[in-house]
């Protein structure tokens, strides 16, 4: 096993980058793709041999499939964020100033001054590191290793920036295997700091979403139309039309969907107690445009709208078996503990006037699964290729109507959109949806209810242990939902709909002996959007 470094000194001894999330506040360290965008753009806009650049490229290429980097970082003191004004880009003449009335001058003139003292506030966050460098750490047994490094030395020395204009920077690559203090190591089930990363492809898409191509053909095509008269000109203006039908082509700003959590090395421990789920969920939103709103009687309605949709549109065909919950081969049912994706409702709940509408949907995936593997199967569903932006997903619910979702990159600030509401470590949780249970009881819930209350305990006990939870030390069995917004564990009365007819339905309490991390999803419906539990606060309580 080889390692490699990529090491980044900030000359001016300042970082300067706007947060992706956050716009008042820096991003530190800085994310390994925003690394790569500069690596990238630092080949796109220099010159070289066509075998130079074709090296560059393929190094590149390398670098983007290679798992993500260990870090090390030294000590950063962010500064003060001060608001600044910055002027607009120039009032642009719309014509050539040959063909401009005097009138049409004398406008321009009186209206660009006051143009320009149109000042826009405008934040650059700042954190100081002084003349430390940062390390990115990569181990690696790839073939041509040494020349792919070759190639990524002659991109590295071409960098000049990371990051805003004024955070200058010199970039170079430490071939020996000589061990720096690591400081935060990659782990992708983390639930806190989370850095964007490199995936495979990356390059094309960047070049993609650059659009370089199609803005330097419509400027030529735009230059011949100006110079042409009479037939020629209304061709080419046909042309236009037909080539370019919305307009001027422009540059994508590049989203980065594929990120991983990062940990100090100073905090590692042991594993803590989990579910063989994992807790990065991919939460679609409901769109702002969505022409309908659903509740969470909706559940399985929306959940098998979304399945469906997400086999048909899966960059991998047929669908790996994590995702389908059949073995590829043979078409089987996977065995029990052998997880595959789950789709999640994300309801309005837990607050003082909750009503249980769909906020929006979580697709959980087991924790065994590669975040690369995920993205190749998933990115094309999520994500437009032309645009490289998020898709708005239409799932069609027969009468009910049309639901649309969209995924949601931002954070949310609402409290049920958060992945960590879902999933940050409890010694007590609460079923949201009502648990299927896996069995039915032998004992008769009317003539022997305490029997039946703890046999049904003891069902939900072996639901924990079946997604790697420990056994809990207490079960509260109830019809009634434990958080205002939900719904009632049966039908009538404003109850859940049964998933299927000859099964059970129970809201639980569930008490673990240390706390454990989410998401908890139990019983025989937990892929389906049945059993979605969530950690209980008494102040939650409907």
């Amino acid at each position: 096993m080889s390692h490699f470094t990529i090491v980044i000194e900030y000359l001016t001894g300042y970082a300067v980058a706007t947060d992706p999330v956050n716009r008042e506040k820096p991003e530190w360290p800085p994310h390994p793709a925003r690394v790569f965008m500069a690596l990238a753009a630092a080949h796109f806009e220099t010159d070289a041999s066509p075998e130079d650049k074709q090296a560059e490229r393929t190094a590149l290429e390398w670098l983007a499939s290679l798992p993500s980097p260990e870090l090390s970082l030294p000590d950063a003191f962010p500064r003060d964020v001060l608001k600044t004004y910055v002027p607009p880009n120039d009032y642009t003449i719309p014509n050539r100033p040959g063909e401009l009335s005097t009138k049409a001058v004398k406008d321009a003139v009186c209206i660009m001054p006051a143009y320009r003292t149109n000042k826009q506030e405008r934040c650059f966050p700042r954190v100081y590191v002084g003349d430390a460098p940062i390390r990115l750490v990569w181990a690696t047994d790839s073939d041509n290793i040494q020349l792919h490094l070759h190639a990524l030395e002659a991109v590295c020395r071409k960098v000049t920036r990371i990051g805003h204009s004024s955070s200058l920077v010199w970039v170079r690559i430490e071939r020996s295997d000589e061990s720096h203090a690591i400081t935060h190591k990659p782990d992708e089930h983390a639930i806190g700091n989370h850095l964007r990363v490199a995936g495979e492809g990356m390059v094309s898409r960047l070049e993609q979403a650059f659009n370089a191509n199609n803005i330097a053909a419509y400027a030529e095509l735009e230059q011949r139309i100006d110079e042409a008269k009479g037939k020629v000109k209304k061709q080419l203006q046909l042309e236009m039309d037909q080539r370019f039908p919305h307009g001027k082509p422009i540059s994508q700003r590049p989203v980065i969907s594929l990120s991983s959590g990062y940990v100090p090395v100073s905090s590692l421990t042991p594993d803590m107690l989990h579910s063989s789920f994992d807790p990065q969920l991919i939460v679609l939103r409901e769109s702002d445009d969505s022409p309908g709103s659903f509740g969470l009687e909706s559940t399985l309605l929306v959940t098998n709208a979304l399945r469906n949709l997400l086999f048909k549109e899966s960059g991998v065909q047929p669908v790996p078996d994590w995702l389908s919950g059949h073995d590829g081969t043979s078409g089987a049912k996977l065995a029990t503990g052998q997880g595959h994706l789950a789709l999640v409702p994300l309801p309005f709940i837990g607050r003082q006037y909750a009503d249980g509408h769909l906020m929006g949907i979580a697709i959980v995936l087991p924790r065994a699964v590669p975040m690369r593997e995920r993205a190749k199967v998933l990115s094309p569903v999520l994500f437009d290729a032309k645009t490289n932006q998020p898709k708005k997903l239409k799932l069609t619910l027969g009468s009910a109507g049309e639901l649309w979702l969209e995924r949601d990159a931002s954070f949310s600030l609402k409290h049920n959109l958060r992945p960590t509401t879902w999933t940050h470590l409890d010694t007590i949780w609460a079923s949201v949806t009502p648990i299927v249970l896996d069995r039915m009881p032998k004992s008769d819930r009317v003539k022997a209810p305490l029997d039946w209350r703890k046999e049904v305990s003891g069902i939900i006990a072996k639901s924990c242990t079946n997604i790697g939870l420990p056994e809990p030390i207490g079960v509260r069995v109830e019809k009634t939902p434990f958080f205002q917004g939900s719904l009632r564990a049966m039908p009538g009365q404003g109850g859940f709909p049964v998933l299927r007819s000859g099964t059970f339905q129970v809201h639980v309490e569930i008490e673990f002996s240390a706390a454990v991390q989410g998401p908890i999803l139990l019983g025989a419906g937990r892929f389906r959007g049945y059993g979605i539990c969530r950690p209980f606060v008494s102040g939650e309580a409907s």
